[in-house]
């Protein structure tokens, strides 16, 4: 296993990183060391995608959400960002989960599942 925000040994490698709910999980002071990390195993060119929480979504909690100019604030450091637009997050939440009041803006969708508002970033490096 290894520390998302330290890894090493992947320099150049990659030339598509997706990011599926990790960059809103981790500590916010992980963040910079994570980006660091990702942008060095990306190849010349490589495209980055990254999704995560709204934080007018989810305002508060163990999950740290992102502004859309946090995001950009971040992300922009190291690549060229290509577009951030509004996405919904999908999942099958536990019972009772969808009346925890720190969640603004789930709703109920098709085939049981749940969506919670969150942003889709696309980037490449220059």
């Amino acid at each position: 296993m290894a520390d998302a925000s330290s890894f090493t040994g992947y320099d150049g490698r990659f030339d598509t990183i997706v990011d599926s709910t990790l960059f809103h999980s981790m500590p916010v002071e992980s963040r910079e060391g994570y980006l660091q990390s990702i942008v060095r195993a990306a190849a010349p060119g490589a495209s980055y995608f990254v999704l995560v929480f709204d934080r007018a979504a989810i305002p508060e909690g163990p999950i740290n959400a992102v502004t859309e100019d946090e995001l950009r604030a971040a992300v922009s450091k190291y690549w060229i960002i290509d577009e951030i637009k509004p996405a919904r997050l999908y999942a099958r939440f536990p019972a009772g989960f969808a009346g925890m009041p720190a969640l603004l803006d789930i709703r109920e969708e098709p085939n049981g599942l749940q969506s919670i508002g969150g942003w889709l970033l696309s980037a490449h490096l220059g």
